[in-house]
Formats: structure tokens, C-alpha cells, sequence
């Protein structure tokens, strides 16, 4: 069987091979960037009532907006990384009030490369099981970010 990586030791890996960077932290293109995601969020919201949504684009859609929202977050502790799985993880492990659930973020981002590597389509039941922690998630990431603009 298989053992999935912890977020430490994923950071560890990618920290040592040099993967996270300094990043500068510019409070108005944070601004700039949290209103084209949520605009982006709201769109993905629209497309997930039609009466006949493409299941695949709802949830790429999500996944995207989360995935910017982590590292529009990352600014704030000046760094970046360009690995999902270590986004995902420096995130969990340097915001821990957010309590984000770690085998989640492991789900959505191998479902997520699944899909956009191997053809494997998404299922509305696949994007059912994401849709709420999706919702809180990038709810908890806005009002997170927001605080750390206004501070």
C-alpha cells in the first residue's frame, strides 16, 4: 500500500530541493487578484446550477479558485511555489487556524491531476463529495486574506 506524503514532508522535500522562493508582497495586487478569483468563484457557482453542467469545468473551476486564493495567501509569509502539493502543504502547515483537512487537498489536487493529465473525466457524485468543503475552504481563504490585507 501506498503512503501518502505529510504536508511536513512535503514541504521538507520541496524546501530542500529549493522549490519554495522569496516572493514579494504587494497588498494591491493581492487586492487585484482576490476580485478576479471570486469573480471567478461566483461564475463556477452559476455554472454548477445549470440544468446540465459539465461536472469537469465546475470542479476544475473550484479547484483553481482555491488553488489561488492558498497562494495569493502564501504572499503574506513572502513566499511561492509553483507545486500544488507544496502550496498545499507550506498553506496547512503556516496557517493552521484555517484547520484545513490535508487528506481533502491530497483528493481534490490528485482528482484535479487526473483529469488534466490522464483524460479521467469528473462525475457530478466525484464533484458532490468536494462541493461544501470547496465552499468552506474558499470561504475561510477570502476572510483570511481580507484580515491580512486590512491589518
Amino acid at each position: 500500500m501506498f503512503r501518502s506524503l505529510t504536508p511536513q514532508e512535503v514541504y521538507d522535500k520541496l524546501a530542500t530541493e529549493g522549490s519554495y522562493q522569496e516572493a514579494h508582497l504587494d497588498k494591491d495586487e493581492v487586492k487585484k487578484v482576490l476580485t478576479m478569483t471570486m469573480e471567478d468563484y461566483e461564475c463556477g457557482k452559476t455554472v454548477r446550477k445549470m440544468s446540465h453542467p459539465s461536472w469537469r469545468v465546475v470542479f476544475n473551476v473550484h479547484y483553481d479558485v482555491f488553488r489561488e486564493l492558498c497562494d495569493q495567501l502564501m504572499r503574506f509569509k513572502k513566499q511561492k511555489v509553483s507545486n500544488h502539493q507544496g502550496l498545499f502543504a507550506f498553506i496547512v502547515l503556516h496557517f493552521e487556524d484555517l484547520a484545513l483537512d490535508w487528506d481533502f487537498l491530497e483528493k481534490i489536487r490528485t482528482t484535479r491531476n487526473k483529469n488534466k493529465y490522464e483524460g479521467l473525466d469528473i462525475s457530478k457524485q466525484v464533484w458532490q463529495q468536494a462541493e461544501l468543503q470547496f465552499d468552506l475552504y474558499i470561504s475561510g481563504l477570502k476572510k483570511e486574506i481580507e484580515e491580512k490585507l486590512n491589518s
